[in-house]
């Protein structure tokens, strides 16, 4: 395919190279989390008799002092999904800040919940106004997420199958046994890459012209992210049990399309106006970069020896007499491996609109949600500023993914942790305190 191999595919650099997936697990070979790294040390240290957490409890809205429309008070409720009473009522004095840290689909809801939006949204929802911010719940945005399973000759002990599956036994015992396979996330391989000028071209003037706008000058952008899964990612009742699964993922990085994400009511058992806007963009740029991305990782695949033909069940339904139509190779093509120089798929226009109809009908979510309360001018929808104040109000500050104003082209969990940590400086620095 022309992609090099490099040591380390995570920077903000390399483009068109693929990389072996690092496995971020503790020396004692478990899993880390936000809450066992940042929580727990402070709960556990004897330290910080001023730390607080309360756990199976629900934000329901932050309240303002009347006159100067200051954050002074966090409204909660014990979550009745752990048998809580829903209609229980307590809040939290704050003398300082409140911060807001629900996420890209919590945060703004709270927003509006506590009269912080869209002074048309918010009358609607039936909540009074305290401050008109319209950037509050717009601008959602997601990663674009197709996954396409692959008949193969791995042995069942190469793929997490039998773990996910509970073949392997319970997860009491996996875990009292110390079993390796529960430090593993299946993921191989992973690769950034992007179309050549010649293949944006080919999808359209459109797309060439936004390519050409946002890509082409800038050659350490993808377009999108492929990972080799070691595992089948689609309804297992598709396949036999025990066949071994392979899956090749792949997300598209900087979308065009855009989302939002409203209250319909005060309560928090109110339904939300969710619309995640996947493949909506007005061009139809979005759905023509997973159209490009199906047919470059399919490509990938046939070129792996261990692929074996496609598992129809999770590919779109190409006509039988279809040169895309998906194979399934004999017996006497085991270990036959394409060459590098072996002509790509045809694809009649036929084919491309049985495969935009699927990507439409099967896109997904890399649940990387972020951007509903941006940090940007007012003007321009924002909703926080440089120091992750709120727009009109005193005391309240968001630090979460909800404030990122464009993309990121990568997994978010790490963009989450910088976001907080730096947010940790800016409201100590505003405190007057120090992070020692």
């Amino acid at each position: 395919m022309g992609w090099p191999e490099v040591e380390d595919a995570q920077d903000l650099d390399t483009v068109n190279t693929v990389g072996r997936a690092y496995r971020y697990i503790s020396p004692d070979g478990k899993r880390q989390d936000a809450a066992t790294c940042y929580l727990h040390p402070l709960l556990d240290d004897g330290k910080h008799p001023n730390l607080h957490v309360l756990v199976e409890s629900q934000a329901t809205r932050i309240l303002f002092d009347g006159n100067n429309k200051r954050a002074v008070r966090v409204e909660f409720r014990p979550n009745p999904a752990f048998g809580g009473d829903a209609a229980e009522r307590s809040t939290v004095r704050a003398r300082k800040l409140v911060v807001a840290s629900s996420g890209a689909c919590g945060t703004p809801s709270l927003l509006e919940r506590s009269g912080v939006g869209d002074p048309e949204i918010l009358q609607a929802a039936g909540v009074p106004l305290v401050a008109s911010v319209p950037g509050v719940g717009d601008g959602y945005e997601d990663h674009h997420l197709s996954a396409y399973p692959y008949l193969n000759s791995l042995d069942a002990a190469d793929t997490l199958d039998a773990l996910i599956y509970g073949r392997m036994g319970s997860p009491e015992e996996l875990i009292k046994a110390g079993h390796p396979m529960l430090g593993w996330n299946a993921q191989e391989v992973q690769g950034k890459v992007r179309p050549s000028d010649a293949e944006a071209a080919a999808l359209g003037p459109q797309f060439k012209a936004a390519w050409d706008r946002e890509f082409k000058d800038q050659p350490e952008k993808p377009m999108a992210v492929f990972t080799v899964i070691a595992g089948f990612s689609g309804d297992p009742t598709t396949v036999a049990t025990g066949v071994p699964g392979l899956t090749m993922s792949t997300f598209t990085v900087y979308p065009f399309s855009r989302g939002h994400i409203h209250i319909t009511g005060p309560q928090l058992d109110d339904p939300l106006d969710f619309e995640t806007g996947f493949l909506a963009d007005p061009g139809g740029l979005d759905v023509k970069k997973q159209m490009w991305a199906y047919k470059k990782q399919r490509e990938l695949a046939r070129r792996m020896p261990c692929y074996r033909g496609e598992l129809a069940a999770g590919h779109p339904p190409f006509a039988p007499g279809s040169r895309a139509a998906c194979v399934r190779l004999d017996d006497e093509d085991n270990g036959r491996l394409l060459p590098a120089d072996a002509p790509d798929i045809e694809y009649a226009p036929e084919d491309d609109a049985v495969l935009e109809k699927w990507l439409r009908e099967n896109v997904g979510t890399t649940w990387h949600s972020l951007g509903t309360c941006k940090m940007a001018p007012r003007d321009r929808g924002g909703v926080v500023d440089a120091g992750l104040g709120v727009y009109g109000v005193e005391g309240l500050r968001i630090a979460d993914l909800s404030i990122v104003p464009r993309n990121v082209a990568a997994n978010t969990n790490n963009t989450a942790l910088a976001i907080g940590e730096k947010a940790a400086d800016i409201f100590l620095g505003e405190l007057g305190l120090s992070s020692k």
